[in-house]
């Protein structure tokens, strides 16, 4: 069960509602302050992910932060794509306290002029059209590299539909999609898309973070 943010919380129900969130979050709290690296995901996909995550491997995360410093240590290289200029100071911050040299941060603002590029089929099966156009040169940034590029694509900034629908052929079989706050309902069209991708749903009673597994091609399952 997950208790939802509510942001006046005016009845005696809804103030205990937001006391049990706050003590449901304490633990991420602590693992925040405790490593300045930790990313906000739930620690269940945390440790999934490093018990998976190899030097050999490649990734490229929607969204930087903590993540993007604690992911390029486990993988040989990582692409941050951001959209907020302020944030992007952050991450290139983050970069340089830390001696990350593994990490392109890739900059594109809204409305940023990129190459029209063919968005796969995925799109046309779901019904799915562009809900933020204005950040199509965020989403569509990920069509430049070649299918099956990546081992790990985490969706964790904006247009997280269109960017995660964009990232599917990018990803290896076997490969990973990660989706933070997927219990949101917005975000049913990646679920739909991805319905033949085994998953796995971590939840620490706030939030829940998902991560699909793309099938190999063989069929064959692969390792939990």
């Amino acid at each position: 069960m997950l208790i939802r943010y509510i942001p006046r919380a005016t009845s005696p129900g809804q103030r205990l509602r937001r006391l049990a969130r706050s003590v449901l979050y304490l633990p991420t709290q602590v693992r925040l302050l405790l490593n300045p690296v930790y990313p906000w995901l739930n620690a269940g996909a945390v440790r999934y992910l490093r018990a998976h995550l190899a030097p050999h491997m490649r990734g490229l995360e929607f969204g930087g932060g903590r993540s993007t410093i604690y992911f390029s240590r486990l993988m040989g290289s990582l692409v941050t794509v951001e959209h907020d200029e302020k944030w992007r100071r952050k991450v290139a911050a983050l970069m340089q306290r830390f001696g990350t040299g593994n990490v392109t941060l890739a900059f594109l603002p809204p409305d940023a002029d990129a190459p029209a590029l063919p968005r796969p089929r995925t799109w046309d099966i779901i019904g799915k059209t562009p809900r933020r156009p204005e950040f199509a040169a965020y989403f569509d940034h990920v069509l430049g590299y070649p299918d099956g590029h990546f081992d790990l694509v985490l969706v964790d900034g904006r247009a997280r539909v269109e960017c995660a629908l964009n990232a599917m052929d990018k990803i290896k079989p076997g490969g990973f999609l990660v989706l933070d706050n997927s219990e949101w309902e917005k975000y049913d069209p990646i679920s739909r898309a991805m319905a033949d991708w085994p998953r796995q749903d971590f939840e620490n009673g706030v939030w829940r973070t998902t991560i699909f597994r793309k099938p190999p091609h063989d069929g064959q399952a692969a390792r939990p």
